[in-house]
């Protein structure tokens, strides 16, 4: 699991090539070009959270806090939208305030309950 609070490229996210490509090119699509998307998370950042297949699911959300954890189940369960991603991820997004959000990149099948308890 990645969480990430800037607007990464495509090789520091821990998918394969193709599919991070197209995770940050959906970043960027609100903003008309890289340059304008960063300026923005410079400025208001928003947090990525990004699990792939290899991780531990119940073992991440453990490590995280309790802020983080509520966005993450909202980004599931209540998403402002989802994107398909290639090789069976997607993006979602839900807002935490105004202005920034919390996007979730995972394994569409990664299904993230609200009822599992963290401790």
């Amino acid at each position: 699991m990645q969480v990430i609070n800037y607007l990464p490229s495509a090789n520091q996210l821990t998918l394969a090539h193709y599919t991070a490509q197209c995770a940050v090119d959906l970043l960027v699509v609100p903003f008309g070009t890289i340059n304008d998307a960063r300026a923005f998370w410079r400025e208001y950042p928003s947090v990525i959270v990004c699990f792939n297949r290899q991780d531990d699911l119940a073992g991440a959300m453990n490590v995280l806090d309790d802020v983080t954890r509520h966005f993450i189940e909202q980004a599931e369960l209540n998403p402002e939208f989802i994107e398909n991603l290639p090789d069976d991820y997607q993006l979602s997004l839900t807002l935490t305030n105004d202005i920034t959000g919390l996007y979730l990149i995972k394994p569409k099948e990664l299904i993230i309950n609200q009822g599992d308890k963290h401790e």
